[in-house]
Formats: structure tokens, C-alpha cells, sequence
């Protein structure tokens, strides 16, 4: 099971609206946001399924970008 941590960069000034747009993402866990950033691990059964959720998080108004820290696929 592929596992990435990513760091998704946001406007200036966004609530905690973005926050639980976000956090409600099917795959997606959120761990917290500080200034402009959340941090969020994002799960799938395959590469294919966390490309399809990071689109989705870039699809977002308000979002600026989806950053990978880390990724790692476990079994």
C-alpha cells in the first residue's frame, strides 16, 4: 500500500473550512496546519490512487500547491 506524506500549501488567510474540505477526502488523514501549510498523509491501494487524491487537493480553491515529504509503500 503506497503511503505519502504531503504538505499542502494554501492562500493566506483560508479558515478551517479548507481544513475540513480537505480532511474529508476519502484516503486522506490530516495531522495539523501551521501559517499556511497542512500537513496530511495520503493512503491508496495503489500510485494511481494518491495521484488521483493529490489532483483532487490541487482542484481546491484556495490551494496553492501539494509538496511530497515523504512516500513509502507498505505491505
Amino acid at each position: 500500500m503506497p503511503v505519502t506524506s504531503v504538505v499542502v500549501e494554501v492562500i493566506e488567510g483560508v479558515n478551517e473550512d479548507l481544513l475540513g474540505r480537505i480532511a474529508r477526502i476519502p484516503r486522506v488523514n490530516v495531522f495539523g496546519m501551521k501559517g499556511q501549510q497542512i500537513v496530511t498523509v495520503i493512503e491508496g491501494d495503489n500510485v494511481r490512487d494518491v495521484e488521483d487524491v493529490v489532483r483532487t487537493i490541487l482542484e481546491i480553491e484556495g490551494v496553492i500547491g501539494v509538496y511530497p515529504v515523504y512516500s513509502g509503500d507498505y505491505e
